[in-house]
């Protein structure tokens, strides 16, 4: 894992040194053309401001300057080209400034509500007879989507942050539920289903896990609504105790399974149930090492409790999708960890 994650930190070093090299400028007088920031992080439906500004060669000391000097600025009367590889993100404005103090442009653009976090786009700039770029990547920060009562605003959102401090509001029911097409243990059938992207998400990860390795992987628990999940803490409590009832379930409200985005697996190899010991065989190892190709991270790891506030389960997915999935993965870090990183 550490070799892929040297290799991903590598691979994208390499986009952004691409994405902003700047071409050549048609005039002697103009050294180039920078972008910056060169990596701008936001969020779904917020904006962020870039800054386009050219640099000059001073005649007299041939130093570079932002400075233009006695540099003719016609060359940079016609507002700068912007392209942006996703259609998802949107240019609202540009705004020039040309004087003798500097030659800059302002750029504003906003990512689509509906983006999920993990998202990248190249943005691509030419003025003057000069290109530059940068990288823009879609990253929510999760206090700006939550309410003064610790209530998620995103529930339906497959990035959604769900924990012990942001709860799903009570009546959220996902309107794309469906049944799962793998085989399932229980048959109380409300856990057998996952929201429709996740299902089937799910179906290509247990083909995989057979077709690779000839590993049979199920699906034990799914979908829990927020009355089951009333039902199965307060079992918890009565089996265990309230203290450690909170160190292996989830308060309603709290549960990722509300949200439609997780599912617990097992395998014959467990006799089906859900225990730690899933994390050591070779079936569950696979699970961990591949679960994002499918958009699914491991949501409580190893050592993780005093961020994530569960115990280690190794048979707990959750969905997210294969951008932010990967993005996950490769880190090494919780959800919780990742968007606070």
């Amino acid at each position: 894992m550490k070799n892929k994650r040297i290799l991903h930190t590598f691979i994208t070093a390499l986009i952004l040194a691409l994405a902003v090299l700047s071409s050549a400028c048609s005039d002697d007088r103009t050294a180039g053309l920078s972008l910056s920031p060169q990596e701008s992080i936001f969020g779904p439906g917020l904006t962020t401001e870039l800054v386009l500004s050219v640099s000059f060669i001073d005649p007299d000391s041939n130093e570079i300057s932002f400075n233009p000097g006695r540099t003719n600025l016609k060359t940079f009367a016609e507002t700068p080209s912007v392209t942006i590889s996703n259609p998802n993100i949107r240019l609202l404005s540009i705004d020039t400034k040309l004087d003798d103090s500097a030659v800059e442009a302002k750029i504003i653009v906003r990512a689509s509500d509906a983006m999920l976090s993990g998202t990248s786009a190249e943005i691509n700039t030419e003025w003057g007879g000069c290109s530059a770029g940068a990288i823009l990547w879609i990253r929510k920060n999760p206090a700006d989507y939550i309410d003064a009562d610790g209530v998620v605003t995103d529930p339906a959102a497959y990035d959604v942050l769900v924990n012990k401090q942001r709860r799903l509001p009570a009546g959220y029911i996902p309107v794309d539920l469906v049944r799962v097409e793998v085989p399932t243990i229980l048959v109380f059938e409300e856990v057998n289903h996952l929201r429709q992207a996740a299902s089937e998400a799910l179906s290509a990860m247990f083909a995989a896990a057979e077709a690779e390795q000839g590993y049979k992987l199920l699906a034990r628990s799914g979908y829990r609504s927020y009355n089951t999940q009333v039902m199965l803490y307060e079992l918890n409590v009565r089996e265990y105790g309230e203290e450690y009832a909170k160190r292996i379930s989830a308060r309603p409200g709290t549960s990722e399974h509300q949200s439609g985005l997780a599912m617990d697996i097992s395998s014959p190899v467990v006799n089906y149930q859900l225990t730690e010991d899933f994390g050591d065989t070779d079936e569950g190892k696979w699970a961990a090492e591949n679960a994002h190709r499918f958009g699914f991270i491991l949501r409580y790891l190893k050592t993780k409790e005093d961020v994530t506030g569960y115990t280690y389960e190794p048979w707990h997915l959750r969905w997210v999708g294969t951008e932010l999935a990967a993005e996950v993965y490769n880190s090494g870090l919780t959800l919780e960890e990742f968007f606070s990183n």
